[in-house]
């Protein structure tokens, strides 16, 4: 028995001391991936409006974009895979199934909803409230919604 107790408090004090290191790694290892961006969430869309200064679409259309990491959903089958930098908004794919990225389809199919063709946007405007987005489509207004 006096064997025993040696080894008992040896295996006690290692496991006391690898705890708190394996705990570290563990939480450490767990990241939440926030998108704190200006750009993140829902935005209504107000007006759109071409290269002629015509009005293609309003409020009244019901056309939302909604941003989280790098995904931009339009509505729950239509997905494009986004850049974002300080001035333009890049659209890396377009897709109608965000499981399957493996077949893109082209940003035409997604034009009623004001994507350009080339998939790129210079960003007018960005804060808390409002976003102003232009391209080849013309000029989008949104609401942070």
């Amino acid at each position: 028995m006096q064997l025993m107790k040696p080894i008992f408090f040896s295996l006690q004090r290692s496991l006391l001391m690898w705890l708190p290191l394996v705990l570290l790694a563990v939480l450490t290892g767990c990241e939440n991936k926030r998108d704190s961006s200006d750009l993140a969430g829902q935005w209504q869309l107000l007006e759109w409006r071409d290269a002629s200064d015509a009005v293609v679409r309003t409020k009244e259309d019901g056309i939302y974009y909604c941003f989280q990491l790098s995904l931009l959903e339009l509505d729950p089958t239509r997905y494009c895979k986004y850049q974002q930098t300080p001035d333009s908004l890049i659209l890396l794919g377009a897709y109608k199934n965000m499981y399957n990225t493996d077949t893109p389809v082209a940003f035409t199919e997604f034009a009623h909803f004001g994507i350009p063709q080339d998939g790129r946007f210079g960003i007018d405007a960005l804060n808390d409230d409002d976003l102003v987005l232009s391209g080849k489509s013309g000029v989008l207004r949104f609401r942070r919604y």
